[in-house]
């Protein structure tokens, strides 16, 4: 059975497309989960329309993304870890923590950051490899959604 894709589903299609599935597949999970409708020649005629119409908005929204992933940039965030001193010269300090994506996102939340952007992001992913356990500057790259990223500088600073 042929049907149009409703949105991005994994290992089948992007939204929009047109795949041949399953009669089973289509009548009992995607179409009754609105995932995705059949191929009509009504329906094929409507996804043309409906297409210009989403390309639109994407664009508008990609746009818009931009514009918020400048304003990230500026964003500078501190955090204080304890620092235990060397035992002898010549070692280095030892850090007790370190800074996690949930508290750079707790940080952001206490900004205000969600709050001024709810509308636009949906969900914003920290790509942090592993947690920050030195001392200094570091650039954490923010994955705003749509491909879109940005990056903001957290510093890290001994706590006395």
């Amino acid at each position: 059975m042929k049907v149009i894709l409703l949105e991005d589903i994994r290992d089948l299609g992007k939204k929009f497309e047109i795949k041949e599935v399953k009669g089973g597949y289509a009548k009992n999970f995607l179409i009754p989960k609105k995932m995705a409708k059949a191929a009509t020649e009504t329906n094929l005629k409507d996804l043309v329309r409906q297409k210009s119409v989403w390309e639109i908005k994407e664009k508008e929204i990609l746009g818009h993304l931009e514009r918020i992933a400048n304003q990230f940039e500026g964003i500078a965030l501190d955090f204080s870890l304890k620092v235990g001193l060397p035992a002898q010269a010549g070692e280095k300090a030892t850090v007790f923590g370190s800074v996690t994506a949930s508290k750079i996102e707790k940080a952001l939340e206490d900004l205000g950051i969600f709050q001024k952007f709810s509308k636009e992001i949906k969900k914003i992913e920290i790509l942090l490899d592993k947690p920050i356990k030195e001392l200094g500057e570091h650039l954490v790259q923010i994955d705003l959604g749509k491909g879109i990223k940005s990056k903001i500088k957290v510093k890290v600073r001994s706590q006395l």
